[in-house]
């Protein structure tokens, strides 16, 4: 199986909330990888059928936000779309719709932007090339960034990039003497930001670094790595991976899936003009 995969960099306005571009084709039957819990969340565009994902048919453009429980993705026999990787907890900036109802749900654009998502929708599907269409996503998300972007919300970002980058080592007591609330008071708004309590995404920010890190590296001694990512022993990484994804991680660390995933390593991206 050969998936055509290609990444893009975002417009630099952008850049801020959006890791990348991708584009995925894929012609002839075959499965995609399923995609496990993590901290992001992706906004797809089909230019072909829509993925039937957990027996959920999506619609042409909707948004794949896990948090909880992995992904499965039935068999197609062409497959091709345009994916818009935000980085963690930045669709926020985008939409009045609450992290909270877009995790772990397959919402619609016309769920989330109503008559104007359908009417992007239209112009998006009069786009035939792939920069054209891109290029469509864009200027539409850069309007969306200026109609819902409210800068008293920007510090949490920056919590949220330390929990991000330094969730073996940071604590969130200090994260909360940052914000200058109590914790409590930390933990009650940090979840009305993202949907969800420190304590648990930074579960599955360790979870999804770790298993990133595995899946990149072709490691299938994977102890070592969840060693060096913050789990106590054996038994406590067994435990969170059956947590999030309902499989044991000898099951999962095979050959299929290191070969096919949605990960990707930090690149540099192709230009498009």
């Amino acid at each position: 199986m050969l998936i055509n995969k290609t990444s893009y960099k975002p417009n630099k306005s952008l850049a801020t909330y959006v890791d990348r571009i991708y584009v995925l084709k894929h012609s002839g039957a075959f499965k995609l990888p399923a995609i496990l819990p993590g901290t992001g969340l992706e906004l797809l565009f089909h230019t072909h059928e829509p993925l039937l994902i957990n027996n959920h048919k999506c619609d042409n453009g909707h948004v794949i936000c896990p948090r909880n429980s992995i992904l499965h993705i039935d068999e197609f026999s062409d497959v091709s779309f345009i994916s818009v990787r935000f980085k963690s907890g930045a669709f926020r900036h985008f939409s009045s719709i609450p992290f909270i109802e877009l995790n772990n749900q397959f919402a619609s654009v016309e769920d989330i932007w109503g008559v104007k998502g359908k009417y992007f929708l239209e112009k998006l599907n009069e786009h035939h090339t792939i920069n054209d269409k891109i290029k469509c996503i864009e200027s539409f998300l850069l309007k969306c960034l200026y109609d819902y972007h409210n800068k008293q919300n920007d510090k949490w970002d920056t919590i949220m990039h330390s929990l991000y980058k330094q969730y073996n080592s940071i604590s969130l007591k200090e994260l909360a003497a940052y914000t200058n609330l109590s914790y409590r008071q930390f933990e009650r708004n940090f979840k009305s930001q993202f949907g969800i309590t420190p304590k648990k995404i930074q579960r599955i920010i360790r979870f999804e670094a770790t298993v990133k890190k595995i899946l990149l590296n072709r490691n299938p001694g994977y102890l070592s790595t969840a060693l060096d990512h913050g789990y106590y022993d054996q038994s406590h990484f067994i435990n969170e991976f059956q947590f999030f994804t309902e499989e044991k991680p000898s099951n999962y660390f095979v050959t299929k899936n290191y070969d096919h995933h949605f990960y990707d390593k930090s690149i540099k991206a192709p230009e498009r003009y």
